[in-house]
Parts: structure tokens; sequence; C-alpha cells
């Protein structure tokens, strides 16, 4: 791109839309609780569950501002709460799956997952979040197709 079109740019668009798209999944618990609820959790003791680190507070203050940023909403049925995950939250879906690539295609040395779990994460999440036909081009390290 040519330097005056650039310096255009810049001077147009101070704010950075990565930028603000990351602020609002930035939260350490908001990708937890959006993978939980791709994978059909509703309920706040759901997402407790297995994180013992992850105090009321803390979860209330996320749920909240996952609602107000309108990635969730609230749902009282009779007595109980439950949140869904609205329309914005569910478009996230695509980024989701783009960040896990990137974590597992960097663990290069198998760190943390060894290739037959970097494969069936892959189909995993494929599944879990409705993205079989969208990733159909996708290549695994082996030269074959995850799907």
């Amino acid at each position: 791109m040519e330097q005056r079109k650039l310096e255009y740019y810049e001077r147009k668009y101070e704010r950075n839309p990565v930028e603000e798209a990351i602020k609002i999944i930035s939260n350490k618990w908001t990708l937890h609780i959006l993978r939980d609820l791709f994978l059909g959790k509703t309920r706040f003791s759901e997402f407790k569950a297995n994180r013992k680190t992850l105090d009321n507070k803390a979860l209330t203050r996320c749920l909240k501002t996952m609602e107000a940023n309108g990635l969730i909403e609230k749902i009282r049925k009779n007595e109980e709460i439950e949140y869904h995950i609205t329309g914005k939250g569910h478009s996230l879906n695509k980024v989701f799956y783009e960040l896990l690539i990137f974590a597992i295609e960097n663990d290069t040395e198998n760190e943390h997952y060894n290739e037959y779990e970097k494969e069936e994460l892959r189909k995993m999440y494929l599944e879990i979040l409705n993205l079989e036909q969208a990733d159909a081009s996708y290549k695994a390290p082996n030269n074959q197709s995850v799907n």
C-alpha cells in the first residue's frame, strides 16, 4: 500500500477494530465460558465445574460483562437462571476455531498436545462450532484433509 494512502487510513481510523474485538474476549474466563456455551452448558454451576480458581464473584462479573457486550443473554426459567449465546456471541465461532488452530500449530514441540490429540481437537471443535463445511480446505500437517 502506498505511504500516502496508509497515512490517510491511519488518520481516518484511529481506533483499531481488532483491538476492540480483543477487548471483548480478553477477560480471563470469557473464552472458557464461550467454549462451555458452545458445548451446550447454560448454568452458573456448569461454568464453575472443574475450575477451582474461578470464584463466584469473578464468574458473576464475567457473565455480566459478556451480557453487556451482547455475547450472551440471561434467561429466567422459573427459579432457574440460564445463559445462552447470542448471534453476536456465536459469530465468534470462527475466531475461536482460528485461535485453537494457532495454539496447536504453534505447539511445535508437542509440549501440550501430541499429534493425535491435535487432530482430535481440530475435528471436535469443527463439530462443536458447526464449522464442518467452513474448514473443509484445512490440511493437517501430514497434508491430509481434516474432514
